[in-house]
C-alpha cells in the first residue's frame, strides 16, 4: 500500500460516512436542518452609559444614575447593591424618580438614583481602601467606610442642591 493508496481509502471512508448526520439513526428519513440564529447580546461596558438628566428644583442640570450603575462601577451584582443599602454599608439613594402607578392601579416607587458625583466619589473612596476587585468584602474590618462614604454623599449633595444665588453670595 503506498501513499496514494492511503490517500484514496480515507476519503473513500470520508466519503461512506459524509450521510451519516443527514439521517436519523435507524431511518431513512432526514434530519431537519437548522439554521442557527446569532443572538446579538448588547453588553454596556461602561457604568454611565446610560444616564438620566434631572434638573433639580435649584436650575441645575444633573446625570443621575441607578443602583445598576453603582454596582457595575464597583464590580459588583446589583444584588450586592442592593444588600449593602438595605443593610446600611452604602446610604440610601438620595434621589428618586417619582412614584408610577402601574396598569392594575398598583404604585410603585421610582427608582433609586446616585449623582454622577456620588459613584465616582465611591469608585475612588473604595480604590483607596483596597476593594475594589476583592472576592469579599469584610464590613467588620473597615467599618470607617460607610461612614465616610455618607459624609462624603451628604457634601456632594448639598453641592448639588444649593441655590445658584447662595453659591453666589457665598463666593463674595
Amino acid at each position: 500500500m503506498g501513499f496514494d493508496t492511503k490517500i484514496k481509502m480515507s476519503d473513500l471512508i470520508d466519503e461512506m460516512f459524509s450521510a451519516i448526520d443527514q439521517y436519523y439513526p435507524g431511518s431513512k428519513r432526514k434530519r431537519k436542518v437548522t439554521k442557527e440564529e446569532k443572538v446579538k447580546v448588547v453588553v454596556e461596558k461602561t457604568w454611565d452609559a446610560r444616564p438620566f438628566v434631572k434638573t433639580l428644583p435649584n436650575g441645575t442640570d444633573v446625570e443621575l444614575f441607578t443602583l445598576g450603575a453603582l454596582a457595575q462601577a464597583l464590580g459588583r451584582p446589583i444584588v450586592t447593591a442592593r444588600t449593602w443599602e438595605m443593610l446600611g454599608y452604602i446610604p440610601n439613594a438620595p434621589y428618586r424618580l417619582p412614584d408610577v402607578t402601574d396598569k392594575n392601579g398598583d404604585v410603585r416607587k421610582g427608582r433609586k438614583l446616585y449623582s454622577r458625583a456620588m459613584v465616582e466619589a465611591a469608585v475612588e473612596l473604595f480604590d483607596k481602601q483596597g476593594l475594589l476587585g476583592l472576592d469579599r468584602i469584610e464590613w467588620s474590618e473597615i467599618q470607617q467606610v460607610p461612614q465616610q462614604l455618607a459624609e462624603m454623599w451628604e457634601h456632594i449633595k448639598k453641592q448639588e442642591t444649593t441655590n445658584n444665588a447662595d453659591k453666589a453670595e457665598k463666593e463674595k
